[in-house]
């Protein structure tokens, strides 16, 4: 077993898997073109660490052509379950079949006037979740939200009258040099101790400016503080962006552990909370 392998069957709550673009072609309304991330080559990178079950997200760039996450799922054999991408006018039909072949959830976004990610092919949290979060309950799926964690005071009632889990994407996505103690993160973790929310403690490269994302850091301990038993973790391999410096998944994987020192808060957020929010074997 490598040194840094855990010692019960991890899971990766946050990955993509990517379709050559001749195949498969990803939104015209992209800032980047993501390259060919097949699921295999996720279980050569995260397995020798014991991650043996995962989570593929559908990635703004397929919009709500849920074909390659489909075909992953098929691919996975049990070992993956995925997170789907739908619009307002979804069908029942179309929703049944995705939960048969696997899917857990739907992804939104919630994003401010101007910012120019809601031109990637996101779903809009205000276009589709009122009408589809009457389905979402009868299909037993919950919603994963990409949002500022400085933007969920004002969407929170709308969250909390879905009547559904929600997942919080990237630590709340705030910019990590705001620190912990910003109105947003007061936010978020008033609303993890209220039974619906989850948190995953994925994207420190997205939130940091920093080398080695020590800033991340200290928000990922202050959100297992508040609550780690609302916590999942997420690589959010391959790491696709349009800009920086290329992310290694070791890295991450290293900074899982030293911010996590506890091996009861490594079990939570690695094996109890994401068996039982994503319903794995």
């Amino acid at each position: 077993m490598p040194h840094n392998a855990m010692p019960f069957a991890a899971v990766d709550a946050h990955f993509h898997v990517i379709a050559p673009q001749e195949a498969f072609p990803q939104h015209p309304g992209r800032s980047y073109t993501a390259a060919e991330a097949p699921l295999e080559r996720w279980r050569q990178t995260l397995g020798p660490l014991g991650v043996t079950r995962g989570v593929v997200v559908q990635p703004s760039f397929y919009g709500t052509d849920n074909r390659v996450l489909l075909r992953a799922l098929a691919e996975g054999g049990g070992d993956v379950v995925g997170i789907a991408a739908v619009g307002a006018d979804v069908g029942d039909a179309e929703l049944a079949a995705l939960v048969q072949a696997g899917v857990r959830g739907v992804r939104m976004a919630h994003f401010e006037l101007g910012d120019p990610r809601r031109m990637g092919g996101f779903v809009m949290l205000a276009d589709a979740l009122a009408p589809l979060a009457p389905r979402l309950r009868a299909h037993g799926l919950h919603l994963q939200l990409l949002t500022d964690s400085r933007l969920l005071a004002d969407i929170a009632p709308a969250l909390r009258a879905a009547g559904v889990p929600v997942v919080l994407d990237h630590m709340g996505r705030t910019p990590a040099a705001l620190g912990v103690q910003h109105a947003g993160m007061h936010a978020l973790c008033a609303l993890m101790d209220e039974g619906w929310l989850w948190v995953k403690l994925s994207g420190a490269a997205n939130i940091s400016q920093q080398p080695g994302w020590e800033d991340a850091g200290a928000v990922h301990r202050r959100l297992l503080a508040a609550n780690a038993q609302r916590l999942v973790w997420g690589s959010d391999w391959p790491h696709t962006r349009s800009h920086g410096a290329v992310v290694h998944t070791g890295d991450l994987w290293q900074c899982l552990l030293d911010w996590t020192p506890d091996t009861a808060d490594r079990r939570r957020v690695l094996h109890d909370n994401p068996k039982a929010l994503y319903g794995l074997k």
